[in-house]
């Protein structure tokens, strides 16, 4: 994975650790479980898309609004005071606009951002799963390789990040590293201009906004796969508009394929599936049955091999 200069450097400046995860992604060849029902699997697999869902009908919603009130919360005290002073002191007034601008895109990330969920997934995970996953998302896993996640391109106008499972204490701490490193690049950032400087810090904001949780979900280790219409059209997205749990709503379509000429890399499901796990069910043969026929319909080889039963028994209330 290379990331352009321009793009390091904002990285190491205002998404402090970011590289260092997507480097630990591709060295260590980790994988991603996108935990759902049997239904939404099925249909993953046969139409070959990925939903997303627009936040405000997901859990991800509540998610959203902690992640704009904890930004609140700690840009109101100290150590946003320390930020504004760091920044203004590169150009008087930047700070102003980019509240401006924040103010006028903030309606459109709590309403047209459009999310896909995935979890890191571990080796030891690879027969039974994640309980509190099965618990909390469905009953099937399809567990994906990294490499469409781990291309860095803007072509798709799709882009992940890892989840920041931050206390109000981390978080502080973590926007002094990043204002220490403003202080330290000032030369840098005054040559980019304040433009560039007020496009960094929105993007920084918009970081916090829709990739902030409660760390009592940090075992979710999750990933969030994001999609902003309002800002950018992708060519690899169709919109549509379904009836989901009885709620009438719009959703995009992420096509599965391989076109690096749209920013799509490994992204058919060949490629892309590692295996499916099959969660803790009461008729986990008949599910065999059914995610086989689908994958051999796919005309994916040795495909028994990839399908596997979770050894988690089921609990009957």
């Amino acid at each position: 994975m290379e990331f352009d200069q321009a793009t390091l450097k904002y990285n190491q400046i205002f998404a402090p650790d970011l590289i260092e995860e997507y480097q630990d992604l591709v060295c260590k060849k980790k994988r991603f479980a996108y935990y759902t029902s049997a239904d939404t699997a099925i249909k993953v697999l046969r139409n070959q898309e990925l939903w997303f869902r627009n936040a405000t009908v997901m859990n991800d919603f509540a998610e959203i609004s902690h992640g704009l009130a904890l930004m609140q919360k700690v840009f109101s005290g100290p150590s946003g005071k320390y930020f504004r002073e760091a920044v203004d002191g590169i150009f008087s007034g930047t700070i102003d606009r980019a509240d401006k601008l924040l103010f006028e895109w903030v309606e459109h990330w709590q309403f047209e951002t459009y999310i896909a969920c995935l979890s890191i997934h571990e080796a030891e995970e690879d027969i039974s799963g994640r309980l509190s996953m099965w618990r909390a998302y469905g009953d099937t896993a399809i567990v994906v390789n990294n490499t469409p996640m781990a291309s860095i391109t803007d072509l798709a106008a799709v882009f992940s990040t890892p989840v920041l499972y931050l206390s109000e204490e981390e978080f502080i701490s973590y926007l002094n590293k990043i204002t220490n490193s403003i202080l330290s690049n000032r030369e840098y950032l005054l040559g980019l201009g304040q433009d560039t400087l007020v496009s960094h810090i929105h993007d920084m904001a918009f970081r916090f906004a829709i990739a902030s949780k409660h760390p009592g979900f940090k075992e979710e280790k999750e990933w969030r796969v994001f999609y902003h219409p309002t800002k950018n059209k992708s060519p690899v997205m169709t919109e549509d508009t379904v009836v989901l749990g009885g709620v009438p709503q719009t959703i995009f379509k992420l096509r599965l394929a391989n076109e690096p000429h749209n920013g799509l890399y490994g992204a058919d499901i060949p490629s892309l599936l590692d295996r499916i796990i099959i969660g803790p069910v009461q008729f986990p043969y008949m599910s065999y049955k059914a995610f086989l026929s689908v994958l051999e319909g796919l005309g994916i080889r040795d495909a028994e091999s990839k399908i596997f039963l979770s050894d988690i028994p089921l609990r009957i209330n």
